[in-house]
């Protein structure tokens, strides 16, 4: 019996360490009305207890400029980190993405935004105040409703108004803005801004 002990908690930590993916789509609505799909990928496996879900390890998404088609990004997160917000202004794709944890790569605090765009041939992390104005609603899903299963794993399209609904039930969109929206600020008085925080770090004001 302890021999079967031994080897079963030895085994522990390899169970845990498998990965698992989940691939879909999603249709994501921009400021302007206009629908684009995004494919994305979700690959689990970072730390947790036995006998709990593994935690997000990377998350990826692949989409295409709504004006040219051939024009095509890659953009990929590690640890807890989530996609908020994707649209285009001007032919240039910007990017919000609520921080988590054991995200490696990137110096923002958890909590935070951390605002992406595409600037001189590669992704570039930027101010929240530069983010364009008319861009303010959250259009991915970055949570999923208490009364839903997890739609990524039906690897099927999640359309505009499925993701419309599982942000207005999600408990969790309520913690980041009541009305949906993307906030300078949270509910603590805390900025949201990633950049705040770097240059609070740098001596900067």
């Amino acid at each position: 019996m302890k021999k079967i002990t031994v080897v079963f908690l030895v085994l522990l930590p390899i169970l845990g360490a498998c990965d698992s993916t989940f691939k879909w789509k999603e249709e994501i609505r921009l400021h302007d009305g206009r629908l684009i799909v995004v494919d994305r990928v979700d690959v689990l496996g970072g730390w947790h207890e036995p006998g709990q879900s593994a935690s997000e390890k990377k998350r990826t998404i692949v989409f295409s400029d709504p004006d040219d088609k051939k024009k095509k990004y890659t953009h990929a997160l590690t640890g807890s980190s989530n996609y908020l917000v994707l649209d285009f202004l001007n032919g240039v794709p910007w990017m919000v993405v609520l921080v988590g944890p054991f995200s490696h790569d990137t110096k923002c605090p958890v909590g935070s935004y951390e605002t992406i765009t595409w600037r001189e041939g590669r992704w570039a992390s930027v101010s929240y105040s530069d983010l364009p104005k008319n861009i303010s609603i959250v259009n991915m899903a970055y949570s999923y409703a208490p009364d839903q299963p997890e739609m990524r794993k039906s690897g099927k399209l999640l359309t505009a108004e499925q993701i419309d609904y599982i942000n207005k039930k999600s408990s969790r969109l309520g913690a980041v803005s009541s009305s949906y929206q993307l906030v300078s600020v949270n509910g603590a008085g805390r900025p949201m801004d990633c950049d705040y925080y770097r240059k609070m770090a740098e001596g900067r004001k």
